[in-house]
């Protein structure tokens, strides 16, 4: 009845597990072999890694589109800036904000959940850029405490002052984030997700309360939208108000399509190929001065894909990896015949 995505570890892993496992030991030592400044764009990778996935909660498991996501990730990172400047900047002050981020997203999920319940698409993503935008603008004028559109400075705790620990950190909040969000996904909620996503109409006549899947998706991606949003605070050292813009909410868009949709990896390899190719891109400046401009080539880019993998790279290594297994039946399927 719904046409199910298999699981991204029966899809993806069935084969390249070694891979994996030499991609993840690897990861562990990379801080020793490389600089600082690549250290930081891999730290930076795997939070928006998990900022991208949590989109593609929305837009690739239930199929809504929301452009007021960055709400979330602003609130995390000024939850915590908020909270080291107005208070002290200790470890369980992050559990503090940890707290008061689950809370807030908790608290917006069912407000927008219950606003947007029955609305079509375009009202969705309309309606949600508008809180966003709202939230923008309240924190702009709130000088006092979020510094305004100067942005919120501020320490982290000692151990996360160190960029070798501010990476491990952020390796161990991916494979955490990662997993949790793949048994979510792969759980009788995250089939009736994908029920919603495939045809709302049908999961209604089968039972199902769709709005209330909506606000449970919308949930689960905020929260973890929020936690990034910590993470990214602690590892910038710098909130701004720049975080709860538009731009942010595309980013993660942009991460999940490029990667593909509805298969979680797909957001952590689209967020990848970005950052890395931003940064490429910004260190060739001296060169010309055209690579300001990085936006141009990724459009290019963008484009290339969409026209040749609609579905993202992770789409289309998947349907090429289905061509290769009917290859394969069709093969065996001859040789049986001739053998008969």
């Amino acid at each position: 009845m719904i046409n199910e995505k298999k699981s991204l570890m029966q899809r993806f892993l069935s084969v390249p597990k070694l891979f994996m496992i030499v991609l993840g030991i690897a990861l562990l030592f990379v801080p020793h072999l490389l600089g600082t400044a690549n250290v930081n764009m891999i730290s930076r990778i795997m939070i928006f890694a998990v900022y991208a996935m949590a989109y593609d909660i929305l837009r690739g498991y239930i199929g809504v589109i929301h452009l007021g996501f960055a709400l979330f990730i602003g609130g995390g990172a000024y939850s915590v800036g908020i909270l080291f400047r107005q208070f002290d900047n200790t470890l369980p002050m992050i559990l503090v904000a940890v707290v008061v981020v689950t809370i807030y997203a908790t608290i917006w999920a069912l407000i927008v959940g219950k606003i947007t319940g029955k609305s079509g698409v375009l009202a969705t993503a309309m309606i949600t850029m508008a809180f966003a935008e709202i939230l923008r603008m309240v924190m702009e004028r709130w000088r006092a405490v979020s510094g305004g559109t100067d942005g919120l400075p501020f320490s982290p705790p000692a151990p996360f002052n160190d960029r070798m620990f501010m990476f491990y950190a952020s390796f161990a909040f991916l494979i955490l984030m990662a997993v949790l969000l793949y048994k979510f996904t792969n759980s009788a909620t995250g089939r009736v997700w994908q029920a919603v996503r495939e045809n709302e109409q049908r999961a209604i006549f089968l039972g199902y309360d769709t709005n209330k899947a909506r606000t449970i998706a919308l949930l689960v991606a905020g929260i973890v939208g929020g936690l990034s949003g910590v993470m990214f605070g602690l590892f910038n050292r710098f909130v701004s108000t720049d975080l709860f813009g538009m731009q942010m909410t595309i980013n993660a868009m942009l991460y999940s399509l490029l990667g593909g949709t509805g298969t979680l990896f797909g957001a952590i390899l689209g967020s990848s190929v970005v950052i890395w190719f931003e940064s490429t891109l910004l260190s060739l400046r001296q060169v010309h001065a055209i690579f300001d401009r990085w936006l141009l080539f990724f459009g290019t880019l963008y484009i290339v894909v969409v026209m040749f993998m609609p579905r993202g790279i992770m789409g289309f290594y998947l349907e090429w990896k289905e061509k290769q297994e009917l290859k394969k039946q069709l093969r065996a399927s001859e040789e049986r015949e001739n053998s008969a």
